[in-house]
């Protein structure tokens, strides 16, 4: 995909975005949360991974917490390092865990993934997303660095996030990782493959 550069554009898109994604209630986004993790778990049951990596919610995100119960597969969260390295612990309800460098409580313990763990999902937060699978993360480009190097073990790419943060199209870069679904409290959306 050519490299194209629009800082003002995606500034704008993010900052909608993250104000579309502050309004909505507390209790509505446990409510949304909640269906959004029901959709997930389906399409896991269709694709029957042996790892998902996923995030723990920062307040405003889709929270992902009602996955770390009852989960049929193993969960891996991240430990970020540093802005362009992260590496995935493994995780459950009762992991230790400590604040990282994004003021994110990471498991503190726990064994590494790695491409030897099977078929693995990545389900990611978003800020924004298209219906062609772009996306606009924080900004930082943690889970785009990361996956730049790890495509070939990641099976399938979902973002997670609410109806109300779709824009109608995001300037892609040559960076970028596109999603292969969106899933929102409203709908699983499959992205098509360029």
């Amino acid at each position: 995909m050519p490299e194209q550069h629009h800082p003002i554009d995606k500034s704008a898109m993010r900052r909608l975005a993250l104000e579309a994604r502050r309004s909505i209630p507390p209790e509505q986004r446990a409510i949304w949360s909640s269906a959004i993790c029901a959709r997930l778990r389906q399409l896991l049951a269709t694709e029957k991974p042996a790892a998902l990596l996923t995030y723990q919610a920062l307040s405003e995100e889709v929270d992902t917490t009602p996955l770390f119960h009852n989960s049929d597969v193993q969960l891996y969260t991240p430990v970020t390092h540093r802005h362009d390295h992260m590496e995935w612990r493994h995780t459950h309800a009762g992991s230790s865990r400590q604040k990282g460098i994004f003021g994110v409580n990471e498991v503190s313990d726990g064994p590494l993934w790695g491409s030897a763990c099977g078929k693995t999902i990545l389900a990611c937060p978003l800020v924004g997303f298209d219906r062609r699978g772009n996306r606009l993360g924080m900004g930082k480009g943690c889970f785009d660095y990361w996956l730049a190097e790890h495509r070939s073990a990641i099976s399938m790419v979902i973002g997670l996030a609410f109806s109300s943060q779709e824009v109608a199209q995001i300037p892609a870069e040559r960076h970028d990782a596109p999603l292969d679904y969106v899933i929102t409290e409203l709908e699983i959306i499959a992205c098509p493959a360029d």
